[in-house]
C-alpha cells in the first residue's frame, strides 16, 4: 500500500504535468496518460484512506489527500455499489464528521476551495453532488438525534458530541447559504 508520502509526491507530479502540458489538451497520448495516472492515484489514495486505523480521522489528519480526491465524488450517485471505495469512504467519513468539528471544518473548507479555484461551469455539478449528499448525511443524523429525543433515549454524556458536530455544522451550512431544506425535523 502507498504511504502518505508517496501519494503526495505522485499528486504533485500530476500537477505538474497538467501544468506542462495545459496547451497540449488536444494531445490524446498525454491526456490518456494524465487520466490513467490520475485514476491509479485515486485508487491507491481510496486504499490508503479506508485501511487507516479507526481513531485516525480522514479529514483532520489527511485534508491534503481528500482535497483532491473529493473531484471523484462526481460519481457517488453512479456508483450504487454499497462496498465501493467511494462509498466506503464516504461512510467512514460521515461517521467521523459525526463527532469532529474539524473533519467538518476541513470538509466543507476543501469544498469552498473548490468553488474559488475553479469555474463554476466545471466544478458546479461536482459541488451539488456534494451539497446533496451532505444535506442527505446532516438530515440523517438529525432525524436520528430527534428520535432519540422523542423515544427519551438521548444519554447527554453519549450524545452530546454529536449534537455539537451536528449543530455547527447546521449552522456552518446556514451562515454559507449552503441549504435551508435541512432543518425539518420529522
Amino acid at each position: 500500500m502507498a504511504k502518505r508520502e508517496v501519494l503526495l509526491d505522485r499528486w504533485r507530479t500530476i500537477e505538474e504535468e497538467e501544468e506542462l502540458h495545459a496547451n497540449d489538451g488536444d494531445n490524446p497520448v498525454i491526456r490518456r496518460r494524465l487520466h490513467l495516472l490520475k485514476e491509479q492515484w485515486f485508487s491507491d489514495t481510496f486504499e490508503y484512506l479506508i485501511s487507516l486505523p479507526r481513531e485516525e480521522h480522514i479529514w483532520c489528519g489527511d485534508f491534503d489527500l481528500m482535497g483532491p480526491l473529493l473531484e471523484t465524488f462526481y460519481n457517488y450517485y453512479k456508483d450504487d455499489r454499497p462496498d465501493s471505495p467511494l462509498r466506503l469512504l464516504w461512510k467512514r467519513m460521515s461517521g467521523e464528521m459525526r463527532h469532529c468539528i474539524q473533519c467538518v471544518s476541513q470538509h466543507h473548507h476543501a469544498q469552498e476551495m473548490y468553488d474559488k479555484e475553479y469555474e463554476t461551469s466545471s466544478i458546479g455539478p461536482l459541488l451539488e453532488v456534494l451539497k446533496s449528499i451532505d444535506e442527505e448525511r446532516v438530515t440523517q443524523h438529525l432525524r436520528e438525534i430527534n428520535d432519540r429525543l422523542k423515544k427519551q433515549e438521548y444519554d447527554h454524556l453519549r450524545d452530546n458530541v454529536d449534537v455539537v458536530s451536528l449543530m455547527y455544522e447546521v449552522l456552518l451550512l446556514l451562515w454559507t447559504g449552503v441549504f435551508v431544506s435541512v432543518l425539518v425535523f420529522t
